[in-house]
């Protein structure tokens, strides 16, 4: 059976100032039918890029997919017009962002919004496209929905503000829901809400979801499989539990290994040395290499490609592959 989705070797472009560079390079993975994919790195590593890449929703004129597929159900939205593109989203596919605060419009009460994207691309009425607000605001878990849907996003928590979010990416019942960082700005208690939510939806609805963190331990809590990104490409990706109990990448290792001790710590938390690259300025071979202890010559000229270490566990560094 062919996965929902499956992305190969995708790149963005970007042009500033008289010169151009990738965001995103070579990347490459799928997601089956119900699947929670964690997409994982430091902030500036692509992950962002890619998935906004996903929906055709690059932020800004400059930036442009260069190479690749995004194969939706055997569609390749790399190839869409603009027009078949915009049918897609929200119907297809819904997207949730970091901050919903500056993406919920003022001055339009909560349910309008949400309301209006079911009126679009359902051709329904007003007034049963109402109904089903409701009924979306009441899943999501917003109390006395009926009344909550007349407010504004002011009057909404940022917890709030982030299921009525969710609510609307689910308008269209979508079967793919991209979520880029949904817990980031929200205190812990919320953060555990939010990812029980999303859990609680893919469970009910069969939904997919590409889970956009920075934070292994959301990705522990809710995810299946794992893709870490580090300087716009993918370099380990593989089913959770293999990734986290024994990963091939450096970078990977780096990152468990700096998680917060459950148990009283000793010393210093562990971090990884030095600055992740710019996208304007990667270093050549390995991008990892200026700060990894295993680096060797050939890592500061070849750039490593994903290879299948075991079975569905893949990794890009050949240092690990001599090792292992």
């Amino acid at each position: 059976m062919s996965p929902l989705l499956a992305v190969k070797n995708l790149a963005v472009r970007a042009d500033m100032h008289g010169r151009g560079f990738h965001l995103v390079e070579d990347v490459t993975f799928s997601l089956e039918k119900g699947e929670i994919l964690g997409l994982v790195g430091e902030s500036g590593s692509g992950k962002s890029v890619t998935c906004r890449a996903l929906l055709r929703l690059l932020p800004g004129a400059n930036l442009a997919i260069t190479a690749g597929e995004i194969l939706f159900e055997g569609r390749d939205f790399a190839k869409m017009s603009d027009a078949e593109i915009r049918n897609e989203r929200g119907a297809s596919v819904g997207m949730i962002f970091q901050n919903p605060a500056s993406h919920l419009d003022p001055v339009m009460s909560i349910g309008d919004q949400v309301a209006e994207s079911i009126v679009l691309h359902r051709n329904v009425s007003k007034a049963e496209a109402w109904s089903q607000t409701i009924d979306l605001l009441r899943q999501v878990g917003i109390p006395d929905p009926e009344r909550r849907a007349r407010n504004f996003a002011h009057e909404f928590s940022g917890g709030m503000k982030q299921r009525a979010m969710i609510a609307a990416a689910l308008a269209c019942d979508p079967q793919l829901l991209i979520a880029d960082e949904p817990t980031t700005a929200l205190d812990v208690t919320v953060q555990a809400q939010i990812l029980r939510l999303l859990i609680d939806l893919r469970d009910r609805r069969g939904l997919s979801i590409i889970l956009v963190t920075h934070d292994l331990g959301v990705v522990a809590q809710a995810c299946d499989s794992i893709a870490v990104m580090y300087g716009g490409r993918i370099v380990e990706r593989g089913p959770k539990r293999d990734v986290l109990k024994a990963p091939f990448h450096p970078y990977t290792a780096r990152l468990i290994a700096c998680q917060p001790a459950h148990g009283a710590g000793h010393g210093l938390m562990p971090s990884i040395p030095g600055q992740p690259p710019t996208a304007g300025d990667m270093p050549p071979g390995c991008r990892f290499h200026p700060r990894c202890d295993l680096a060797q010559a050939s890592c500061r000229e070849l750039i490593p490609h994903l290879k299948e270490r075991v079975v569905g566990h893949l990794a890009a560094c050949p240092v690990t592959e001599l090792s292992s």
